[in-house]
């Protein structure tokens, strides 16, 4: 006997086709969903790293000045002109996306423009204080085309910045490359007060600290020129270096060991060396402001050197310009600011030195010396020591005995020569001796090194607060 399907019988078996074809298709989008969703996250999480990585070298490339002189110059214009770069492009942004894995494929784009502005920033005065770098690729998608696109594209976007910022680090080691441009053997060195960032070392060498002995940065506070055991603390910034922290240094409850971090620029880079002045002159005074018998009273101005030695030197406010001699402090030598006088118009109330050609500060040999640097609003923003920075590699020491408070900057380094691809001529400032040398203010100089059973205190409270140039990933 023969039987006939219904009709609604045909229609409950199409309808069987057709939840399992829907079911498919919600199946296979929501397999194609996952797959290519995680496609494309991943490769976005890459986008951004190559975008942040080639923004970061180009604006350490234009805080350099090397994106100028490169063979594949790049943001020099003004205003810069943006670009596209090419599958083999030289220039330092393109090199960087390349070597994290974007631009070598004509799948990706790397675009990089330069902003004027960036909102909340405050950018430097460079002619392209700000770097873009866009980073495109469009991917194949796989199951998610049958239902949608064949492709989809992903984008990392990061903007890099050359930013100013108000610094005051106690201790700044300018040396791009050397080892051991810290070293601190036996000696004790300490920070008290001050700015967060208590010591930044600059060398990109793996081997640039060689610490020893204690580094205090437990900043104890402002008032507290003592050994730092308490307070909040300080961070220690290293360019290169070991990953981890070295042992004794003390960091205190929040400060932190950061490494690498990028290098600060010279806080002083724009204030020019001075003019060669008049002739100065010394007298001997006795009586009212002279602690001794007999002092040998100074007044500003150009000296072939001063040399003193078994006896009491007394500075009026000004600038000392010593012509190759040195400023030396020896045996049985006092060394005061001299009481009464009118500030100057350049130092204020304080003394810079400036110190040309061979001349080298030396203060030691059982010596005492007790002097002020220019005031901090003065044109020389604090400055005590000011090294002559054409100078070839010298050694100056500080330490020998006796009672050394100095308060200023020890403003020692050599940048343009080391700019001027001469990195083996740096200057060292040596730190020894077995007395307690107090800084109120800041040491900059190519390398410290410290020797002997000495301690060394900064203490930043009333130290210059100096505008300095940093590069920045900002977006």
């Amino acid at each position: 006997m023969n039987h006939s399907l219904s009709g609604s019988g045909r229609e409950k078996g199409q309808a069987v086709l057709l939840v399992i074809l829907g079911l498919s298709l919600f199946l296979i989008g929501a397999l194609g969903l996952a797959i290519d969703g995680s496609q494309m996250y991943a490769h976005r999480q890459m986008a951004q790293t190559a975008a942040d990585s080639a923004a970061q070298a180009g604006i350490m490339s234009i805080l350099a000045g090397t994106n100028a002189t490169s063979p594949f110059p790049f943001g020099t214009g003004s205003p810069p002109t943006a670009f596209t770069c090419s599958t083999t492009d030289g220039r330092t942004p393109c090199v960087y996306a390349r070597r994290n894995g974007f631009g070598a494929a004509a799948a990706d784009t790397v675009t990089i423009d330069y902003p004027a502005t960036v909102a909340g920033v405050p950018l430097s005065s460079d002619p392209a204080p700000a770097i873009r770098v866009t980073v495109r690729r469009t991917l194949n998608t796989g199951l998610i085309r049958f239902l949608g696109p064949s492709t989809s594209s992903i984008a990392g976007i990061a903007v890099a910045a050359i930013v100013n910022q108000a610094n005051r680090v106690p201790l700044l080691i300018t040396h791009p490359t050397f080892p051991s441009t810290l070293s601190n053997g036996s000696a004790h060195l300490a920070v008290c007060g001050g700015p967060r960032r208590s010591i930044q070392v600059n060398s990109d060498n793996a081997l640039a600290l060689a610490i020893s002995n204690v580094v205090d940065l437990s900043h104890a506070g402002p008032n507290d020129p003592g050994d730092c055991t308490t307070g909040s603390g300080g961070d220690f910034a290293v360019f290169g270096g070991s990953a981890s922290p070295p042992a004794g240094l003390n960091l205190g409850t929040v400060g932190r060991y950061d490494q690498p971090a990028t290098p600060q620029r010279d806080p002083y880079e724009n204030i020019p060396a001075p003019a060669i002045p008049p002739a100065g002159n010394q007298s001997i005074v006795m009586g009212p402001g002279c602690p001794a018998a007999q002092c040998t009273l100074y007044s500003p101005g150009l000296y072939n050197s001063i040399h003193v030695k078994n006896d009491t030197a007394l500075f009026q406010p000004g600038l000392y310009y010593i012509n190759g001699g040195g400023f030396i402090n020896d045996a049985n030598g006092n060394m005061l600011m001299a009481a009464g006088y009118p500030p100057n118009p350049s130092t204020g109330a304080g003394m810079v030195v400036y110190n040309t050609g061979a001349g080298i500060f030396n203060i030691g040999s059982n010596s005492n010396a007790h002097l002020v640097g220019a005031d901090n609003t003065s044109f020389y923003a604090g400055i005590l020591f000011f090294e002559d920075r054409n100078a070839l590699a010298l050694t100056h020491n500080l330490g020998g005995g006796g009672s050394i408070i100095l308060t200023g900057t020890l403003y020692i380094t050599n940048w343009l020569t080391v700019m001027q691809n001469q990195p083996s001529q740096y200057q060292t400032l040596n730190l020894g001796g077995n007395a307690g040398i107090l800084i109120n203010g800041s040491i900059i100089v190519g390398a410290l090194s410290m020797a002997g059973t000495s301690f060394v205190t900064f203490n930043l409270a009333a130290g210059p607060s100096l505008n300095t140039r940093r590069a920045s990933l900002v977006r």
